[in-house]
């Protein structure tokens, strides 16, 4: 809401200025003076830029976001249109450069979004199975992987003591813990929502033990930030096993890590 300040600002001046003022914008002919056409051009030209500077912080800062590609997306498209631009300018007025450029941006950006729509959970906004089969079906070199399976504890009690409303709060939750850990780890890692209260992962590493310590002190963190104080506990269980990284064995790991998640829920 922040942003619109700004614009809302502008608009409103211009509004007031052409009541009270209008010679200070129209010429005698009635016409619209140049400071008009840099009033009104500069700001939204300011959001670009400012667009594509955050764009670019962000992509530098999310190296093994899936949201990477959706930053750079972002960040290309100013310097893009101000490329095509100056192409129509210096080479051919005629011919709509521009406007196939900003065509082609816009149809490139609607295809992402919609293939992000496909294979995002629409609750937690992490990968879903549909992204995960996409995942192992990419061509990679095969490393040593580690499939680490979290599940929530004591989720169906919450559901039914507290409404789904609520078990969908502790399942977002869960999924900030699991986004800021991926975050603060330097491994390649692939984080979904593999379904209901599970939760996949797949780490690059030697040293599974770190994931798993690392996804506990920020789900610990998460639920700390909270500033209504719930009535109950938000706790996960965890369990990996090793994957050598071929799509054909990755069933037989997700299996195993699977069983260790519940000999950890046991044990809880």
């Amino acid at each position: 809401m922040k942003l619109r300040i700004p614009i809302f600002v502008q608009t409103f001046a211009l509004l007031v200025s052409f009541i009270v003022a209008p010679g200070f914008w129209l010429d005698e002919n009635l016409e619209p003076r140049d400071l008009y056409y840099f009033i009104l051009s500069f700001l939204p030209f300011v959001y670009l830029i400012i667009a594509t500077i955050r764009g670019l912080i962000r992509a530098s800062q999310l190296q093994n976001s899936p949201n990477l590609r959706t930053y750079l997306i972002v960040a290309s498209y100013t310097p893009g249109v101000m490329i095509a631009g100056g192409a129509q300018i210096l080479f051919s007025l005629t011919t709509p450069i521009f406007c196939f450029w900003c065509t082609f941006i816009i149809l490139f950006v609607y295809l992402h979004l919609q293939n992000q729509l496909i294979s995002t959970d629409s609750l937690t906004m992490l990968n879903n199975r549909n992204r995960l089969h996409h995942f192992l079906l990419q061509q990679r070199e095969e490393k040593d992987s580690f499939v680490i399976m979290v599940d929530v504890d004591h989720f169906k009690q919450i559901n039914d003591t507290y409404g789904h409303a609520e078990g969908d709060r502790a399942l977002v939750l869960v999924s900030q813990a699991l986004k800021k850990a991926c975050e603060r780890l330097s491994y390649s890692m692939f984080l979904c929502r593999y379904g209901g209260d599970e939760f996949l992962l797949i780490a690059q590493t030697d040293v599974p033990d770190e994931v798993v310590k690392q996804i506990k002190n920020c789900l610990q963190e998460e639920i700390s930030k909270q500033d209504d104080p719930r009535s109950y506990t938000i706790e996960a269980s965890m369990g990996f096993a090793h994957w050598d990284g071929r799509p054909e064995s990755f069933k037989e790991s997700m299996v195993n890590a699977d069983k260790k998640m519940y000999e950890d829920k046991r044990l809880a």
